[in-house]
């Protein structure tokens, strides 16, 4: 599929449901560490052309452009008012597929289409596999976890493949740092699935949702 890309930076806004995905890697803390990438601040928006939005859709999509917020993407429904977003994921891919289930869930089995993905300015639109911290993510991990942390203690940081993430300081044992940044990841994930109806939660869940990984861990100097 071949991806218009659009020079403004992308900003944010839901449809009338938004399904929030949270769902993370089985891959061993190592791997997960290796794996992680952090990209920078500039946002872009890149479309599919052929697609006519309507009104509301266009409104949507307008709105989506208010906050800077890879990963995500848009899918619409043509010839309705329908269409589902995603924003602020770890994970390119699981951006995708999240709109595209919330698409096909508050559509009730309409034929959804994909209109435009938010991705790290640099990045290919079309790329697969392409995943690290969201934006958000990226700003908690450098600037207010390192700031919260407490001389002579622990701390570690949690993510999930989705957008939810928890992190730990001033503990006195690395387990003990690390079990508490995990278990505020898991409140994020929960809290993200709680709102979900009974169908997205089960595609949540069969996808691992209330699970997360540590991908750092702050060390006493």
């Amino acid at each position: 599929m071949f991806l218009m890309e659009v020079t403004q930076p992308i900003r944010d806004y839901s449809l009338k449901s938004f399904l929030l995905a949270a769902i993370i890697a089985t891959t061993s803390v190592s791997a997960l560490q290796a794996e992680i990438r952090q990209f920078g601040n500039a946002v872009s928006m890149a479309t599919v052309p052929g697609i006519k939005l309507s009104r509301i859709q266009r409104s949507s999509l307008k709105q989506y452009r208010s906050k800077k917020s890879y990963f995500g993407a848009f899918y619409v429904v043509q010839g309705t008012d329908l269409g589902f977003w995603t924003r602020n994921f770890h994970d390119f891919d699981i951006a995708k597929s999240a709109a595209k289930k919330g698409c096909e869930i508050v559509s009730k089995g309409g034929k959804c289409e994909l209109y435009a993905l938010v991705y790290p300015k640099g990045l290919d639109p079309n790329a697969k596999g392409a995943r690290g911290t969201s934006q958000i993510a990226t700003k908690t991990l450098n600037r207010r976890y390192p700031k919260e942390q407490k001389a002579g203690k622990y701390g570690a940081f949690a993510l999930n493949k989705a957008f939810g993430f928890g992190y730990s300081f001033g503990w006195d044992t690395e387990a003990e740092a690390k079990a508490a940044a995990l278990e505020y990841c898991k409140v994020d994930s929960s809290k993200a699935l709680a709102p979900l109806g009974i169908e997205a939660r089960k595609w949540a869940h069969q996808r691992g949702l209330e699970k997360c990984q540590i991908i750092d861990t702050h060390t006493p100097e």
